[in-house]
């Protein structure tokens, strides 16, 4: 009896093969480029080798899906799975493709076009084959002025040294990871800071070095970024600029707003202040002015026969609190405390007996019932 089952389709296996080696041989180049030190020219090769397996895979799976409609093979699912795994692997280029078509193809950014910042310690660290630290000149000036008109050199109101030392904070936050400094203090009136940033995914590494001059008022900051391998940069370089400048820009209107905060408190502070004193004031004023109308208050001369005292002579306890300005009691002698005492006490009692009489109200006559 014939075996009438269909046949598996070999395009399709094929297809499959070739989608699986194209994805383990991207995933293991970009592990071993970026944490064992997998050169990057040998990983961009791995990658290209990798991007024509997923091609070839895709070509196979479509192959396949013509035999399978016209001969009825086996084999639609091993074909659409190549097919979406070869996908996968464009993904990153796809995404890419619009930069670089829109783009010049160019791989170095700076904000100085007449006198970029050099490289010296990164000139040591980038491989033979490696693209050139000298900034390429007339053949990129125009095409980055055409492209990137928004980047340009970064002027702040502030001295060199903060600055530097903002410049320096953003960079460490950043996460890129600085291979040289030079402070401007240290006998250089320009700052100079190198550093080195990865890409997310594939790990490709681009240099960067910051220039920093002015003085005790003003601040000029300039950057450049370069891609150490490839012609394009898909506009990276730029974008890391733009990044950098927004989040200094970012922090210096925090600090701003900072300040301006704490010079609103400093002044609400100072007029509270302002207006409690003026208020002490008023209310001493008031006292004074009360005293004055009140006047000084005299004993009976009785009081003073009583007590063997010469009116004008002796300390009159509460009355002489003022001596000092007070000429009738000034440089005369103090008497005992016990007298001083006797004389409070005379001199209360005789206040109580007034203030009892301004409210004692006289009847002319009362009727009884």
């Amino acid at each position: 009896m014939r075996n009438t089952k269909p046949d598996m389709s070999s395009r399709s296996l094929w297809s499959m093969r070739l989608a699986l080696f194209a994805v383990q041989l991207i995933i293991v180049t970009v592990l071993l480029h970026r944490f064992a030190s997998l050169p990057t020219s040998y990983a961009i090769n791995l990658i290209v080798t990798s991007l024509i397996g997923a091609a070839a895979a895709i070509l196979l799976s479509i192959l396949s899906f013509s035999k399978i409609w016209h001969t009825g093979s086996k084999g639609t699912g091993l074909a659409l799975s190549a097919l979406l795994l070869a996908l996968s692997i464009f993904a990153i280029p796809l995404y890419y493709l619009p930069n670089l078509i829109r783009l010049p193809a160019i791989n170095d950014i700076t904000t100085d076009l007449l006198d970029p910042p050099q490289f010296q310690k990164v000139a040591i660290l980038r491989e033979q084959d490696a693209n050139s630290v000298i900034y390429p000149g007339n053949q990129f000036i125009s095409a980055q002025a055409k492209a990137y008109p928004d980047i340009s050199t970064l002027r702040l109101e502030r001295s060199r040294d903060d600055s530097f030392d903002l410049v320096h904070g953003v960079i460490q936050d950043l996460g890129w990871k600085i291979v040289r400094e030079q402070q401007p203090g240290n006998g250089a009136r320009t700052g100079i800071i190198e550093a080195v940033d990865k890409s997310l995914l594939l790990g490709f590494s681009d240099d960067i070095v910051v220039r920093v001059q002015g003085n005790k008022r003003f601040a000029r900051i300039d950057m450049r970024s370069a891609s150490r391998y490839g012609r394009h940069d898909l506009g990276i370089n730029a974008k890391r600029i733009r990044e950098m400048f927004s989040v200094v820009k970012t922090r210096i209107a925090k600090a701003e707003a900072k300040r301006i905060d704490n010079l609103e408190r400093r002044r609400i502070a100072r007029q509270t202040l302002i207006d409690k004193k003026k208020k002490e004031l008023a209310r001493l004023r008031r006292k004074r002015e009360n005293d004055a109308k009140r006047g000084p208050i005299m004993l009976p001369k009785a009081n003073f026969d009583q007590l063997g005292v010469e009116p004008g002579q002796g300390d009159l306890g509460p009355l002489s609190q003022n001596r000092q300005q007070n000429p009738i009691l000034n440089g005369l002698p103090r008497h005992s405390s016990r007298t001083k005492i006797r004389l409070k006490r005379r001199s209360q009692k005789l206040r109580r007996s007034k203030r009892k009489r301004k409210r004692k109200k006289w009847v002319p006559f009362k009727i009884f019932p």
